[in-house]
């Protein structure tokens, strides 16, 4: 067994010491790493750069050489067979879902920023002994108790990487479903009504089970949610999730479902990545990128579940289904990116693109989240009309499921996910898949949603447009994007101009009011400060590009429209 006891002896300086215990059965070298990524985070963070005070140390206490072979690699070799301890450091002050932060109020700890691996040594137990600073008493873990609530247990070390842990003096709540408890840590002050969000979020993962129809996957379920300033994300884990939502955003309705959405999203990820998953994302090589082109089947469909299932536990209406579906779809149609990039290859960049956007990424990207929402909800609809309302998506992962069950340690190809889901249409999906997922075809919504007798409406507004986006920080109005071949990009704006004025007018909060007399094809003389220089643009107001989309129900159904309808929305 590898053990590693872990201290808080100054958290006020956001140190966690790590003394770990290996045993040796001979004197072959022994190679020891830190992960470079998290699973669920597809970008390499170099988590090795908060560590310090690396020791490698005998029975005897004395000290062993050791050599750093490359940015996140160790090795020393033993004298002889026994146990090594072996000492370091991780200054944890980064507040995110994927890495640390520890201060006087307690301890989150993520798995792969946090402990050494041994290679060779992944598949061995692994023992946790949490020395808590003397004011924090609680600790919120997935992980097994191993004796008393302060040591854990790991089968193998993907488990160690696999469990979050939070450790102070944090709010737990707790419910039943199915027979399996769920624990719901609470870190922070924040607005959160507790009774109306139990029984919520309890509606919500009753319904994720159910869908599934088979024992649950877990025996016990931890939520750790922080309130923050301003933060929003969550990461799922195979017995829990780590969350962020900022601490007033359970008001008003629309933060609320927001908010409960996230809880959702990654409730769902216990069945879809952290066990039906695409066959290159595991077993996991911690030291590199690990690739693939599915990451829309992982995080599309997830995305297209997580508010669908606020409507069916009736969390949500459905005007306010409707409309979320009706935003991502505006979300797509508005970004340039979607002409370029498709969903299986913004998948696999996701490790250099998606998690490291700059001002010209809307204008070549396009996200696995909310297109792949779109395109499943297409395909979903189109699954369901094609079996006459007896199957949909739903049945999609249920045989993922089962295809898991029946062989945990294999993921699917690509070919096989495509063969699962024609498997429950009942026709080919080949051209539908080339299309929108391996190609940038557009999907023709009003089509698909007029399946269910759901009509598409476009709202757009009769004005000019500012083919840019602008932020006000401090007072000084920042060009932060700008759109390609918009007039202010073929102008020669940039992103990072400073705009100070426009027709004789200095930049103001309010500035477009007095623009109350323009139209398109009207030209504007702007001032812009560019790296301290003072410049003058002249700019063509062009018309809007902008797309506005609503859905409404039809309600006069053709029978077939109200059976795709009734499958769909249940109503």
């Amino acid at each position: 067994m590898i053990s590693y006891q872990v201290y808080f002896r100054q958290p006020e300086l956001h140190y966690v010491e790590i003394e770990m215990k290996v045993s040796v059965s001979n004197t072959e070298l022994v190679q020891l790493y830190l992960p470079v990524w998290t699973p669920g985070s597809y970008m390499v963070r170099e988590y090795s750069k908060n560590l310090d005070q690396f020791q490698v140390f005998n029975t005897s206490k004395e000290n062993i050489a050791f050599q750093k072979i490359s940015k996140n690699l160790w090795s020393f070799q033993p004298k002889d067979v026994g146990e090594y301890n072996i000492h370091y450091r991780i200054y944890a002050n980064e507040w995110s879902v994927r890495t640390n932060h520890v201060d006087i109020d307690h301890a989150m700890l993520n798995g792969a920023p946090t402990f050494l691996a041994v290679k060779g040594a992944e598949n061995t137990a692994h023992q946790i002994i949490f020395h808590p600073h003397q004011n924090w008493k609680v600790i919120s873990s997935p992980l097994p108790e191993d004796g008393n609530e302060w040591i854990r247990i790991a089968e193998n070390y993907d488990l160690v990487v696999d469990s979050p842990t939070e450790i102070g003096n944090h709010e737990v709540m707790t419910f039943d479903v199915e027979n399996v408890l769920h624990e719901v840590a609470l870190v922070g002050s924040s607005n959160l009504d507790r009774m109306s969000f139990l029984k919520d979020l309890k509606a919500i993962v009753r319904e994720e089970i159910q869908l599934f129809g088979t024992t649950h996957p877990c025996k016990r379920y931890l939520f750790i949610i922080h309130h923050t300033e301003n933060i929003y994300g969550g990461l799922e884990h195979l017995h829990s999730s780590l969350n962020m939502i900022p601490r007033w955003n359970y008001e008003p309705r629309d933060k609320y479902l927001q908010s409960i959405s996230l809880l959702s999203h990654e409730y769902f990820h216990l069945w879809n990545v952290k066990r039906i998953r695409p066959i290159e994302l595991g077993p996991f090589d911690y030291q590199q990128e690990n690739y693939t082109r599915q990451l829309w089947a992982i995080e599309g469909v997830t995305s297209f579940y997580d508010d669908y299932f606020l409507y069916l536990s009736r969390v949500s209406s459905i005007a306010e289904y409707l409309k979320t579906v009706a935003e991502n779809i505006n979300k797509v149609a508005n970004t340039p990116g979607d002409k370029f990039q498709t969903l299986a290859e913004s998948s696999f960049d996701a490790w250099v693109k998606y998690y490291r956007q700059n001002e010209n990424s809307h204008n070549n990207q396009v996200s696995y989240y909310v297109k792949g929402a779109t395109v499943v909800t297409a395909l979903n609809l189109l699954i369901i009309n094609s079996t006459q309302g007896t199957k949909s998506l739903d049945d999609v992962m249920r045989a993922l499921y089962q295809n898991y069950l029946q062989n945990p340690e294999k993921g699917y190809s690509e070919e096989e996910l495509l063969t699962v889901c024609e498997s429950v249409a009942g026709i080919s999906l080949k051209e539908f898949f080339d299309l929108h997922i391996f190609g940038n075809e557009p999907i023709d919504y009003s089509y698909y949603l007029s399946l269910a007798g759901l009509e598409l409406f476009e709202t757009n507004e009769e004005r000019y447009h500012f083919g840019w986006t602008l932020a006000n920080k401090d007072g000084k109005f920042i060009i932060s994007k700008v759109d390609i071949n918009s007039n202010v990009a073929l102008s020669g704006l940039n992103a990072e101009d400073e705009v100070l004025g426009f027709n004789g007018y200095r930049m103001h909060a309010q500035w477009e009011r007095s623009l109350f007399d323009k139209s398109v094809g009207d030209e504007i003389e702007l001032i812009i400060s560019r790296n301290g220089i003072i410049k003058n643009f002249t700019l063509e107001l062009e018309s809007s590009r902008k797309h506005k989309y609503t859905i409404h129900l039809d309600k006069k159904p053709s029978p077939q429209q109200a059976l795709v309808r009734k499958t769909w929305l249940r109503k």
